[in-house]
């Protein structure tokens, strides 16, 4: 089977869930045997194809990096058709919207098209509007931003809904959000990843080590753990910030401002391996995202890793994770909620342990990446056949 998947970014683009997902399913394509084709945004070095793990992306010109547009779906357009004629095309996975500009066409030729969905109008809107991140520009925050969502989902979303054969949500807080345009299509496939080799928490000596990793926006909320890490100043913490991004520069100023250089280390982005060992030396992983997101990768390899998460109680993260179970649950942008869920994990060794264990068995139950990668190919065949 001609899987050809259509995604605004992947890994070349930045690091973060978003892209290893769609990378982590295109490998697993291949692995079953499938012929992968991908289209995507501009490289950030100008390169036009190449090849990965099995499977070639052709990066086209016509927008920036990661942002879709009319002339990039246009452009898609001609591309697929001409990798069409080369190869026949059996089946379109499309990441979000990327897969708008081929719709048409996709439907005259009856080849089916799947649309993964990581959020809806709602939870964008949400997010918004609860965001404890608020520096508005009055008219921005209060009309364009609203406008904008609005345009997106009644210009891209709901044709979306309408001719795609299939729509897979990866979580399942979105079902309610998909009833219009949407009866009998949908499927809740979670998000999966690599399970790393377990080994039971043990405390470190020196240290607690805590750990942020993704991609490094204000709505992440890596800001807060450093807020709270100053709070702190009476149990031994260090915190790593895994990822780069935008606000990458805010937050190390914000540790200079805070005189925290001996208390935070920043690392980029760094490779897997290296993200293992840094994950398997931490001692508690936190999120304290401020916005709704879909399901989180960085959530899951943190419970692979048996690591005890603090978690915003906010989008996919609330269908993960068990209140004082296998992690603790805090109100997004809520500061002394963050720092008293820290204080609580610092000084009890023996909960540490036990919400460790339980993560990583809730991380093997629902969320290992081979499990996604059947479900996503049963899915896709179900559509072509």
């Amino acid at each position: 089977m001609h899987i050809l998947v259509l995604t605004r970014s992947t890994l070349a683009h930045g690091f973060g869930g978003f892209q290893r997902q769609c990378e982590d399913l295109c490998g697993g394509f291949v692995k079953h045997g499938h012929e992968v084709t991908v289209i995507t945004t501009p490289h950030p070095d100008g390169k036009l194809v190449e090849n990965q793990s099995g499977f070639t992306v052709h990066y086209l010109t016509a927008s920036r990096p990661k942002k879709l547009s009319r002339a990039w779906f246009n452009e898609s357009k001609k591309v697929i058709q001409e990798i069409h004629q080369k190869k026949p095309i059996d089946v379109i996975h499309s990441n979000e919207f990327a897969g708008f500009g081929i719709l048409s066409w996709a439907k005259k030729n009856h080849i089916p098209v799947a649309v993964v969905c990581h959020g809806s109008l709602r939870t964008e809107l949400f997010s918004f509007l609860t965001s404890a991140d608020k520096r508005p520009r009055y008219w921005h925050w209060l009309f364009l931003t609203p406008m904008f969502l609005l345009k997106r989902c009644l210009l891209w979303e709901m044709p979306m809904r309408r001719k795609a054969a299939s729509i897979v949500l990866v979580s399942p807080t979105l079902v309610r959000d998909f009833r219009v345009f949407s009866k009998g299509k949908v499927r809740v496939i979670e998000n999966g990843i690599k399970l790393p080799d377990y080994q039971e928490y043990s405390p470190q000596d020196g240290s607690l080590r805590l750990l942020c990793t993704g991609r490094a926006d204000s709505q992440k909320g890596f800001q807060e753990a450093i807020k709270a890490v100053s709070q702190i100043d009476d149990l031994d913490l260090h915190l790593d910030i895994i990822g780069t991004g935008p606000y990458l520069e805010e937050l190390k100023r914000l540790v200079d401002n805070l005189s925290l250089r001996e208390r935070v280390t920043f690392h980029g982005r760094v490779e897997d391996d290296e993200l293992s060992r840094l994950y398997s030396s931490a001692d508690v992983y936190l999120i304290p995202t401020l916005r709704h997101e879909g399901l989180p990768l960085a959530l899951l390899e943190a419970m692979a890793h048996g690591l005890p998460t603090i978690s915003s109680y906010i989008g996919g993260n609330m269908d993960v994770i068990t209140h004082e179970k296998d992690g603790l649950f805090i109100a997004p942008g809520r500061l002394d909620e963050l720092v008293s869920a820290i204080r609580r994990l610092a000084t009890d060794e023996e909960e540490r342990a036990t919400i460790s264990k339980a993560a990583r068995d809730t991380a093997e139950r629902r969320f290992d990446r081979d499990r996604m990668v059947l479900e996503t190919m049963e899915n896709l065949s179900s559509i072509s056949s």
